[in-house]
């Protein structure tokens, strides 16, 4: 997804970037709310484009195989369930059907299926 949006010159729009951002001033946050996205900082990754300035984590071995090998996939979107796993789409309109999925969700065991393979 990552690699699909650089190459289209899209913005990452990563939460976890928006909530390392707010961590670095102090403010803990479980949840990005459009409030949130404002925050003025290079780790924006909703007003910056590209990647940030740097790892917002420690990457695990895992991680750097893929960045440097990422697998070729058609998706620009995904959204974490309530389980921990990624629904991924293609096209905004996919992504959010995806997103209300996800907040309709009653149990976490979806599946870490595309969206529109149902």
């Amino acid at each position: 997804v990552i690699m699909n949006r650089l190459k289209l010159g899209m913005p990452l729009q990563i939460d976890a970037t928006v909530v390392y951002a707010w961590s670095l001033r102090g403010e803990k946050i479980t949840r990005v709310l459009h409030s949130h996205l404002e925050i003025d900082s290079p780790y924006n990754t909703y007003k910056v484009s590209g990647l940030p300035p740097g790892p917002i984590c420690i990457p695990s071995k895992e991680s750097w195989l893929a960045a440097l090998n990422p697998n070729e996939t058609p998706y620009l979107f995904y959204v974490a369930d309530k389980g921990g796993r990624h629904l991924f789409s293609r096209t905004y309109q996919e992504h959010l059907k995806a997103i209300r999925k996800v907040r309709n969700q009653t149990d976490s065991k979806s599946s870490n299926q595309p969206v529109d393979s149902e």
